[in-house]
């Protein structure tokens, strides 16, 4: 059994297709053997620019590197990313089941990090790959630039994401296998653990929130649609019994405002909006976050995260690093209300 006698092609494609989005870096999917399956993956456009353009050479330095680094994962699972000829850095995902080992690869990038080279490093790059250093330059600008944090944040949650899909579509396909369930109860099966994976999924979702932003604190609340209402689910750093069953009505309190509006807030002292301030009664806070969570164009809840950090306060580069964590939940939420 594969990664495809698994899930369908078309479906991982599409979930592919939207992590490649969200980031704007090239997401491929590839066998054990490095090697790209097809009819699943688009070509990496920086790489298809420099193999055509240049020359074919470059075919097989990229393809060197994908099995680098697939083999460096196979014997290290700690081993997540190589840097290719060109200074760029791709991350490898290993697919993987408890059950069966690995099944696949997903590969991140060229993923090009805030960190500028010297001219001569860059002449240095071009002859060493007999590239002209203008075109080179002008490719290398052409991309996405990341933080080393924010990259590796996302690249951990798209890994999440990546292994509870599969894993919840092994073990539908299993149960029903043993069972011979029929297929008119298939959403039963779906509903039975959509529920325990969306549940784990969003305590990940939380965790690495947390830890990327060096957040202190942090939650999730949900909407309640029968009541209009957001509800604590779940916390991190915060006083249970503080929290436990605190609502807020849509469109009151912060977490309210912002489940209305859709809109991301950056809070901290310097806010001077009397609608947000009124709210703010825990001066030990000195900024947070609070991000709308949604799923197939609804508001599912928001996600607050607090800095008592003075010295550290969460800036608009925090904001955008919260955006991509949270289009890519939207993403892995959207593939848990599918039918298995």
């Amino acid at each position: 059994m594969d990664l495809f006698d698994i899930i369908e092609k078309d479906r991982w494609q599409h979930m592919q297709e939207g992590f490649r989005e969200v980031l704007g870096v090239c997401i491929q999917t590839v066998d054990l053997e490095a090697r790209l399956f097809p009819g699943v993956n688009k070509p990496c456009s920086f790489c298809l620019d420099m193999i055509t353009r240049v020359h074919e050479g470059l075919r097989k330095q990229h393809e060197e590197c994908v099995l680098e680094l697939v083999n460096n994962i196979k014997e290290d699972r700690t081993s997540s990313h190589v840097i290719c000829p060109f200074g760029l850095y791709l991350y490898g995902i290993p697919i993987e089941l408890q059950e069966m080992g690995i099944l696949a690869f997903v590969i991140v990038g060229p993923v090009s990090l805030k960190t500028k080279k010297g001219l001569e490093e860059y002449k240095k790059i071009a002859k060493d790959s007999k590239i002209p250093l203008d075109y080179l330059t002008e490719r290398l600008a052409d991309l996405k630039k990341f933080t080393f944090s924010s990259i590796e944040s996302a690249v951990e949650l798209l890994g999440e994401v990546a292994h509870y899909i599969v894993q919840l579509k092994y073990d539908a396909k299993k149960l029903k296998e043993r069972l011979d369930i029929p297929k008119t109860m298939d959403n039963l099966i779906k509903g039975l653990y959509s529920s325990v994976y969306f549940e784990e999924f969003l305590n990940t979702f939380l965790d690495v929130s947390l830890n990327t932003t060096k957040g202190n604190s942090a939650s999730i609340m949900l909407l309640e649609e029968d009541k209009d209402e957001l509800k604590v689910r779940y916390t991190r750093g915060l006083d249970t019994e503080f929290t436990k069953d605190a609502t807020v009505k849509i469109g009151e309190g912060i977490s309210g405002l912002v489940a209305k509006e859709r809109k991301p807030l950056l809070i901290d002292d310097s806010v001077d909006d009397p609608q947000i301030k009124k709210y703010l009664k825990r001066p030990q806070i000195k900024s947070s976050i609070v991000y709308p969570i949604e799923i197939k164009e609804r508001v599912l809840g928001v996600i607050n995260i607090n800095s008592l950090n003075a010295e550290e306060k969460f800036t608009s580069e925090t904001v955008d690093l919260m955006a991509n964590l949270t289009h890519l939940a939207k993403i892995a939420l959207q593939q848990f209300s599918q039918t298995p």
